[in-house]
This record gives structure tokens, C-alpha cells and sequence, in this order.
């Protein structure tokens, strides 16, 4: 693999060779494929080997729902498990790396919130092999946005795209086709948009180039697939129930970092005595929309949104975080040279706008899902008079993301950011 930084931008230099080509190889410098985006290429492991040091953990996984509905995932990790030592030269395959990471974030979180009352504490058996790995990767030890969308999947026919109807998932916590369906459209998602990266460095070099005509081609090339990013988001509404999603999927994606569940944060046994506090998964963890904001210079700088979405890098791959980077010291490109153009009529102004209506339209997609799959449901809950003291400290944490953010007004501020770049154009 590449070191980060070993292929220049396309702008940077007089190409030698094919642009595609050597967009190819500047995207796979940052584990980033030209048709898979942000997804691995090959497809993710299914399983470690059984017979592997490691293959006690995928014997628990193989039962993981059914312990989880007897509510015994405690006992079995607890009696069945002991701490594994990670040695230099273990899980040195990328796939089986990735692998062992969704594993042990899997497990840890099915551990914490499996049973009642949660889990204060990761027991040693699970959080000292987690925080080794986690340490190698550069990423804290929760369950991530990476893990459970990208690394979490399966295609059917390796012919077929990677759509809803040719992938499952790997693993989920409860088991179902709507937790299923939650994760694989958010896969889906990153397929469709993956060719927008490709997209998005020719966009940078035919602006530093001031090549109009190539640049308003790329832009719209960028609308028609943001179009198509948007229609998967929309499946969520047909294909995953509000009240199951609520009630058995999203608990398990929290962390312990602005959770009223969990105050203190969460012990990490054998790693240190001091309580740890970790946001959970977020969709602000996907590189893939953080690429769309960082190429459009959408500025989240609010007091809602900046601290959250800055400190959402650290939890995305290394060489993805890099390429944001990359992507971001050259978005000045785009920018100024779009300014050069003064008129609200001219061509290339309208193709970016639309770019950026997209977008929008996307940021309110998105608020209309969480105001029907939390905020709808938590008021039935609340509405609820059988509702136990535990579920009403539960409907408490709705009104977060699993993330840990405040749910509406950091969404809306999200989305108004990116409006007021539609806006200075």
C-alpha cells in the first residue's frame, strides 16, 4: 500500500499518464476504490478461521441473536471467553483485521446493552484485545459508522452490484430483515455514491485548469449521482419499520459519551481504572457524506456542529481521514474559480448550485427519517402508561443520536450550513 501523500493531485502536476488512471491509483493510496468508494475492495471477510486463536470469538457471533433474546450474553462471553493476547504478527491480513475489529465491537456492545440494567464496564476478555486493535488502526474502541456499514456485508452473486436484493449482512444484534435492511441500505448508499469521488478529483483539476466545459460536465455527473444517493436513502422508509428500528436496532449503536445512560462513561477492564467516554455510531462517521461537505467547502463551524463533526474524523479509517485532507487542500480550486463567475445565469454557477440543492435535499432526507424513526417513536413510548422506569430513561436518550449529539437541532444546523453555501454562490 501507498504512503499517504506518495501520489501528488491531479492538479498538481502535468499528467503523464490517462487522468482515470491516475485518479485509480491516487484513490487506492488511500484505500479508497474507484467502484467500491470508501467500501474494501475485495469484499469483506465472512469469518475468521475457526480454528484460529481468535475463532472462540466467531463461535459466540454464530449464536450472538439467540443469546441476545435469552438474555444470558453476559454469562456466555464471561465463561466462555478469556483474554487473548494480540501479538505483532497477528491479523496482519487487511480483511482479517477488519474482521477481528467488527467482531469485538460487536460483542462489547452486545455485552453493554444486551441486558439490564447496561453494562458499566467492557470485561477484559473483550476490551484488552479491542483497545490493542484499535490502537493499531488509529480509532477509538467503539462501534463505528466503518464497522457496522462498511465491513459488515455480503454479496450473493460477486457478479452483481452491491444493491438491496444481492447483499446481507455479516452480523446484526437482534436479527431481522429491518435491522438487516438499516444497515444494507446504508451500504447501498456508499455504493451508489462511490463513483462520486472520481468525479469529484477530475472537478479539481479541470477547475485548476479553468476548463469550464470538463468542469460543469463533472458537476453534473456529481448531481445525477447525489440523485441516486438520495432515492436509496428513501428505500429506508419502505424497507425498515420506525417501531422495530427504535426498539431493537438503535440501542445497540450508542455509546457512552453524551448518554444519560451511561453518565460516567464506560470501563474499559484491564486497560485502565478511569471510566472512558466514547461517542457510538453516527451517520457524521460516513467519509463518503463528510467527502461531499469537504468538496463543496460546506463550512460547519456553529457552536452545534462544529466540536461534533471535527472530532467525527478520528473515528473513520485512517487513510480515509487522509483523503478528506487531501481532498480538502484542494478545494480551493473549485471555489475560487466558480467566483469568477458573477452571473446567477452562467452555466457553471447553476451546475454547482444544483450540486448543492442536492445536498440540502439530502440533510432534509435525513431529518425526516430521524423525526419518524426516534422522535415519532419516543413520544408512543413516552405516551405509553405500562412504560417501565428503565424504558422512560431509555425515551431519554432519543432525544440524542446514538452518536450522542442533540438529535433536531444539530441536523437542522447541518443542513442550514450547507444552505448558506448555496447562498455565497
Amino acid at each position: 500500500m501507498l504512503c499517504f501523500g506518495k501520489l501528488p493531485h491531479p492538479s498538481e502536476y502535468v499528467l503523464s499518464e490517462n487522468i482515470d488512471d491516475h485518479i485509480t491509483r491516487l484513490l487506492t493510496s488511500y484505500s479508497v476504490d474507484i467502484n467500491h468508494g470508501f467500501l474494501p475492495y475485495p469484499d469483506p471477510l465472512h469469518q475468521l478461521p475457526l480454528s484460529s486463536k481468535f475463532g472462540c470469538w466467531e463461535m459466540i457471533m454464530m449464536d450472538l441473536s439467540q443469546y441476545l433474546h435469552a438474555k444470558n450474553i453476559r454469562s456466555i462471553i464471561l465463561s466462555r471467553l478469556k483474554i487473548i493476547a494480540i501479538e505483532q504478527d497477528d491479523l496482519l491480513d487487511e480483511r482479517e483485521f477488519q474482521r477481528a475489529l467488527l467482531i469485538l465491537a460487536v460483542l462489547s456492545h452486545a455485552f453493554v446493552w444486551g441486558e439490564k440494567p447496561v453494562s458499566t464496564y467492557i470485561p477484559a476478555c473483550l476490551a484488552i484485545p479491542w483497545v490493542e486493535l484499535t490502537r493499531r488502526a488509529c480509532r477509538p474502541p467503539i462501534l463505528t459508522h466503518a464497522l457496522m456499514v462498511l465491513t459488515n456485508w455480503k454479496r450473493f452473486d460477486l457478479e452483481k452490484p452491491i444493491e438491496l436484493g444481492n447483499i446481507g449482512i455479516l452480523n446484526g444484534f437482534l436479527s431481522g430483515t429491518d435491522e438487516a435492511n438499516f444497515y444494507l441500505i446504508t451500504v447501498e448508499l456508499e455504493y451508489r455514491g462511490a463513483k462520486a469521488l472520481k468525479h469529484m478529483l477530475r472537478a479539481q483539476y479541470f477547475a485548476s485548469n479553468e476548463n469550464e466545459k470538463e468542469l460543469i460536465n463533472e458537476l453534473k455527473m456529481i448531481e445525477n449521482i447525489q440523485k441516486t444517493i438520495l432515492n436509496t436513502l428513501a428505500k429506508m422508509f419502505n424497507e425498515v419499520d420506525p417501531y422495530i428500528f427504535y426498539n431493537r436496532v438503535r440501542n445497540f449503536l450508542s455509546g457512552w459519551k453524551g448518554n444519560p445512560l451511561l453518565p460516567d462513561g464506560m470501563l474499559y477492564e484491564g486497560i485502565s481504572e478511569i471510566p472512558q467516554s466514547i461517542h457510538g455510531a453516527s451517520a457524521a462517521q460516513s467519509s463518503l457524506i463528510a467527502a461531499f461537505d469537504v468538496f463543496f467547502n460546506v463550512k460547519h463551524d456553529s457552536e452545534q456542529t462544529h466540536e461534533f463533526i471535527n472530532e467525527m474524523r478520528r473515528y473513520m479509517p485512517l487513510k480515509h481521514r487522509q483523503f478528506l485532507e487531501m481532498l480538502a487542500k484542494h478545494a480551493h480550486h473549485l471555489n475560487d474559480y466558480i467566483n469568477k463567475f458573477t452571473s446567477s445565469e452562467n452555466e457553471l454557477r447553476q451546475a454547482y448550485s444544483a450540486c448543492i440543492d442536492q445536498l440540502v435535499e439530502f440533510r432534509n432526507k435525513h431529518i425526516q427519517i430521524v423525526a419518524l424513526y426516534i422522535l415519532a417513536q419516543m413520544r408512543k413510548n413516552n405516551n405509553n402508561p405500562n412504560s417501565s422506569e428503565q424504558e422512560n430513561d431509555d425515551a431519554s436518550l432519543a432525544t440524542r443520536g446514538t452518536g450522542g449529539t442533540i438529535l433536531m437541532p444539530f441536523l437542522k444546523t447541518c443542513r442550514d450550513e450547507t444552505k448558506l453555501q448555496r447562498e455565497k454562490h
